[in-house]
């Protein structure tokens, strides 16, 4: 996974290079319709108040063992694609250089992400805390990144743990929560829970989020979320699909597989990932498991 010559600048100087790239990218998504199907986050209307969507959350929290609670630290590792215009119109967010696959720390207690990122322009080091993050690409520690950068690995750190747990995370984590009118999804109705992230994901104010949560499985199925943490995504939102989920040995259930959505300002296919490798508090957890139900 390494690259050849000097990835690190080339990969630097092709980001500051795209910014023109980036600006019509936007434009050109301004004036093209969304297909999208799914109501903005934030602007469900709701049917029940907190008492209910919390009710929701935490069964689905327990369901999955609440790993957000039960462990003090989750390594896992991943490996994923993605699609060509999901590079060039959010080349600052995605980082396709330095990310394709990644092993992951998570510290539930001090709330420390640590992500170790690979790709063809070589390693991407991020070390995101409350309030500050750092990030170094090709153990070049005395480069400081930009601004820009930062927010964009600040925003991704704090997704991605949403993604990995889930309902365990967002019960603790959100709030103002709402329900709406249950739908179906892949042949499950789901319970739609709304709420906010305050502060959001990244370096933003605030952030809503719809969860859909199985009524059967009482797993997380799918997460909508507005994306504000960066300029250029300021007012977009996208979906992470949760697939593939299997049973470890302790009795916790992850999603083994992970497809993201935009969904506004146009509707298109951004990234798909699989996790490789999973360990909870020291003891490997994947692998040992098997899926529970692959075609969800």
């Amino acid at each position: 996974m390494s690259g050849e010559g000097n990835p690190g600048l080339d990969g630097r100087a092709w980001r500051a290079d795209g910014l023109n790239m980036r600006k019509f990218a936007l434009l050109l998504l301004g004036l093209l319709p969304s297909c999208s199907q799914l109501v903005v986050p934030g602007e469900g209307r709701p049917i029940a108040g907190k008492k209910e969507a919390m009710a929701v959350m935490e069964k689905s929290a327990k369901a999955v063992g609440d790993p957000w609670s039960r462990y003090r630290k989750v390594e896992v590792a991943y490996d994923g694609e993605w699609t060509g215009i999901a590079k060039r119109v959010q080349p600052d967010l995605v980082d396709a250089d330095f990310r394709k696959a990644s092993v992951e720390t998570y510290e539930t207690r001090t709330q420390v992400v640590k992500q170790l990122h690979k790709g063809p322009g070589g390693t991407k080091s991020v070390v995101r805390r409350p309030g500050d993050v750092a990030v170094v690409y090709n153990g070049e520690s005395e480069t400081e990144a930009d601004q820009v950068t930062r927010e964009a690995a600040a925003l991704v750190a704090d997704a991605y743990t949403a993604f990995l747990f889930g309902s365990s995370w967002l019960k603790e984590t959100g709030r103002d929560f709402e329900l709406l009118e249950a739908e179906e999804l892949d042949g499950e109705m789901c319970d739609r829970v709304q709420g906010r992230l305050v502060p959001g994901f990244g370096f933003s104010e605030g952030d809503r989020f719809i969860a859909w949560v199985g009524r059967e499985s009482r797993w997380l199925r799918r997460l909508q979320f507005t994306i504000n943490g960066l300029e250029s995504t300021r007012g977009a939102d996208v979906e992470v699909r949760f697939l593939e989920h299997w049973k470890a040995v302790d009795g916790s259930v992850w999603p083994g597989r992970f497809v993201e959505w935009v969904e506004r300002p146009l509707h298109v296919k951004a990234h798909e990932w699989w996790m490789t490798g999973l360990k909870a508090d020291g003891r490997s957890l994947k692998g040992v498991g098997n899926p529970s139900d692959k075609s969800r």
